[in-house]
């Protein structure tokens, strides 16, 4: 990978890191919209702070309340994306952005960014995909990677909660690759050859004054609820599934290690079938958005789709069974 641009070359202990997390309505950018963004940015040399949250009104029915618990009441009164856009860039401006499943975060940041007319995409990382990358195992969900480094974390899906938690396992690989001499962007993306690692190319998002984006503070935030928050076994049981599913098809090739996992998984959340449609549904409706969104479907795309819906059948149901 070239160092000539972008933050290749630069000390990954000298770069400032802004964790983030979205919850939405769906899997699809476009489709689906940001109802809750937080991030949690790491200084050099200082603790990991919640810079930003606030809840954001989708400007469309809400969805997926059953993941996230966030309602059409919860949102009336907050404010729109655009609204927010300034404050939330000058918060990620001059970072590296890294999510638990970077993948789904970035599209949907980027989809967003970019109808408020902001088209740079800033190098980002993905702590999901660390864990195999440092040898540590292999991808799970955040509950469980927390659970290996013992990080204290309930998977509420409140998207501060969930950044903070994200932060402190960012912290521990941060460790991990002082220690193992893994000094800049570079040498971290000798590791392996996943796709996020081609942002490192990319410089960090500027001062929303770039963009003639205004800074202001019009935030909701539904954060000092969290220790409050106790979700109940439907709603726990749908999210645990969900994000397992999700951390499967990230990459959209279910191996048959992951099958098992996922069948597990399924059987141990005891989900009625019901539930576990509406899930795949959702799974297999986004995946074909991103392969149909080009207007070009190749027999290699047509091909995963064929593997996926055959991994959903095998897991109690598929769409057209």
């Amino acid at each position: 990978m070239s160092t000539s641009y972008g933050i290749a070359a630069q000390h990954i202990s000298n770069t400032p890191i802004a964790v983030i997390d979205f919850e939405t309505t769906g899997l699809t950018p476009g489709v689906d919209r940001v109802v809750e963004v937080s991030v949690v940015r790491i200084d050099p040399g200082n603790r990991p702070r919640l810079v930003f949250d606030t809840l954001v009104n989708p400007m469309r029915p809400m969805a997926a309340t059953e993941i996230h618990g966030i309602t059409d009441d919860d949102i009336v009164g907050a404010p729109r994306f655009h609204e927010i856009a300034g404050e939330l860039v000058a918060t990620l401006a001059d970072c590296v952005i890294a999510a638990y499943n970077v993948y789904f975060d970035v599209r949907f940041l980027m989809y967003e960014l970019e109808h408020t007319g902001v088209s740079h995409e800033p190098p980002h990382l993905c702590l999901m995909y660390m864990r195999p990358m440092l040898g540590l195992g292999s991808r799970c969900k955040l509950d469980e990677a927390c659970r290996a480094h013992s990080i204290e974390y309930d998977a509420t899906h409140v998207a501060a909660q969930d950044a903070i938690a994200a932060s402190s396992l960012l912290g521990c690989y941060l460790d991990i690759l002082k220690e193992r001499n893994i000094v800049t962007f570079s040498d971290l993306s000798r590791l392996k050859n996943y796709k996020f690692l081609r942002s490192f190319d990319n410089s960090p998002l500027p001062d929303p004054s770039v963009f003639n984006l205004d800074r202001r503070r019009e935030l909701r935030s539904r954060s000092g609820q969290v220790p409050e928050i106790r979700v109940e076994s439907t709603r726990y049981a749908l999210g645990a599934y969900w994000d397992a599913l999700k951390t499967a098809v990230a990459d959209l090739e279910i191996t048959s290690e992951e099958l098992e996992y996922l069948e597990n998984e399924r059987e141990q959340l005891g989900l009625p079938k019901e539930h576990v449609r509406v899930l795949h549904a959702r799974a297999f409706a986004s995946a074909i958005t991103q392969f149909v969104d080009d207007e070009w479907l190749d027999d290699q795309e047509a091909e995963k789709l064929r593997r996926l819906h055959r991994c959903l059948s095998q897991l109690g149901w598929a769409p057209g069974e």
